[in-house]
């Protein structure tokens, strides 16, 4: 029983103990107990790094509540607050992460709010939240800062080398010996300068003092002047009499020289007259439109033929085709004149190596003997107009020396090319019983280079057949870039 009782004891110890220690934990915490009461705030965090569950809220320096849970919801943390039911926040409170102590300990600090707004009620919501500082970004912008601070100490000691720092020494020492030099040339000299602007004020009240003498003075000279001035009149009468008779003796000579000014002046009105009449060479020349008609219409013709060679754009085509159906090679040349865009001139040069036929029919008794040459290898010219519409294009001419139309239709911005080319009505060629269609595609595979295929002779079966074939593509400017950029070879 003895046992028993000091067992009862002990366990009665513990047990005070354990709830004493709670409570003190709970205290010094700052943690509510079970029985504490309170209403929930939510409020709404990018970032809560440092802030746990259980930590405080303190409004104004005073514990307030505690965050009683933390959930991470589409990205942000959503805070759960409990606050003590006889603190009132308000529709405009505000949320702040806050740091106590040099150790980082984080809490939630809160603004409540004015009372014009509603107060907040259980489940409500805190919008403004304030996020805080980023201690680490902060570190990193000072430790970024250190290294520019230390690369600009580098800097200046570079460019501050000891012959500098001694100059800019031996200039701060100057300043301040020249300093000391006004300020005892400022002292020596106090008492001149002080003279000098007695001197200054004296010669001012005197001036104020004499000012009704020297009027006085400019008064006597004005009455001398007075009694002065009959005498000077009958000087200015004397001078005027001589002039009066060297005008006397010389006024036929001056009559003279008036009258020869008076005939110049005659001769130059009638020059201009007669100029303005349009008599004599120079009149023809300033009354007549025909000379100002031709001037203008040369100006004309000058400024259309400048615009006509300033639109002009010049191509060169280099290609070859080989015909299955004949087992030939032809070779072009194709320069063409675009002086519009919808317009366009072909001069061509083709080398046929099946060449044409040449009948000759001769009539003896009756009788007529035909007889055929076959001219191999021939040079053959091409020469067509073609007028654009849109992606279509129709040409008509010489082609391989002989008439022939053409159609073209443009795909791709003009990298491709699908053609239909007739010629050779009358059959002239070898081999050949009817006129020469052609139907093909050109593309441009690089920006000189393009490749051709389709199939050649379509009504003459002895002669048709697959071609193909490629060639060069140049523009002017293109020439002009390429023989530009060639170098020079000298033959010396």
């Amino acid at each position: 029983m003895k046992n028993q009782s000091t067992e009862l004891k002990v366990g009665l110890f513990a047990i005070v103990v354990i709830v004493f220690l709670t409570y003190m934990t709970f205290k010094v915490g700052g943690l509510p107990l079970i029985w504490e009461k309170g209403y929930r705030l939510y409020v709404e965090f990018d970032d809560i790094s440092g802030l746990d569950e259980q930590s405080r809220i303190k409004v104004a320096g005073v514990e307030a509540g505690i965050v009683e849970k933390i959930e991470l919801i589409d990205g942000k943390a959503k805070l759960t607050l409990l606050i003590n039911p006889d603190i009132n926040i308000y529709r405009n409170a505000k949320a702040y992460m806050r740091m106590s102590g040099l150790l980082g300990d984080r809490y939630l600090a809160l603004s409540t709010g004015t009372p014009d707004k509603p107060a907040l009620e259980n489940g409500d919501v805190i919008v403004n939240a304030v996020a805080a500082a980023d201690i680490g970004m902060l570190a990193d912008q000072l430790s970024t800062a250190s290294v520019y601070l230390k690369d600009l100490t580098a800097n200046l000691n570079e460019l501050l080398g000891e012959t500098q720092r001694e100059d800019l020494k031996d200039t701060i020492s100057n300043l301040k010996i020249i300093t000391d030099n006004l300020k005892d040339l400022s002292m020596d000299n106090k008492e001149p300068l002080s003279r000098v602007i007695a001197q200054l004020d004296s010669f001012t009240k005197a001036l104020s003092d004499q000012g009704p003498g020297f009027m006085g003075d400019m008064r006597k000279m004005a009455r001398s002047l007075g009694d002065k001035g009959p005498e000077l009149i009958d000087n200015l009468n004397e001078a005027a009499k001589e002039l009066k008779e060297v005008l006397s003796e010389n006024r036929y000579a001056f009559k003279e020289s008036v009258d020869n000014l008076r005939s110049v002046s005659e001769s130059v009105d009638t020059i201009t007259r007669k100029i303005e009449e349009g008599e004599g060479t120079m009149g023809k020349l300033m009354t007549d439109d025909t000379l100002y008609n031709s001037l203008t219409n040369v100006s004309q013709q000058i400024e259309k033929s400048t615009e006509f060679v300033g639109r002009l754009r010049t191509f060169v085509d280099i290609y070859t085709e080989y015909n299955t159906g004949e087992g030939e090679w032809k070779g072009y040349l194709d320069l063409t004149l675009r002086p519009r865009e919808d317009r366009y001139y072909i001069f061509g040069v083709v080398s046929d190596p099946r060449g044409s036929v040449e009948t000759t029919r001769t009539t003896i008794d009756g009788v007529t003997f035909t007889s055929e040459e076959v001219d191999e290898n021939e040079i053959e010219f091409t020469l067509q107009f073609a007028q654009r519409f849109d992606d279509f294009a129709f040409r008509i001419g010489l082609m391989e020396s002989t008439f022939g139309v053409g159609a073209d239709y443009f795909f791709l911005d003009d990298k491709g090319r699908a053609k239909f080319d007739a010629w050779d009505f009358g059959a002239d060629e070898v081999d050949a019983n009817d006129a020469h269609l052609r139907l093909g595609i050109d593309y441009k595979i690089f920006k000189y280079l393009f490749v051709s295929g389709g199939i050649d002779n379509l009504l003459n079966s002895d002669r048709r057949g697959v071609y193909v074939g490629g060639g060069v593509k140049f523009e002017d400017k293109d020439l002009k870039y390429l023989f530009g950029n060639m170098p020079n070879v000298s033959l010396r």
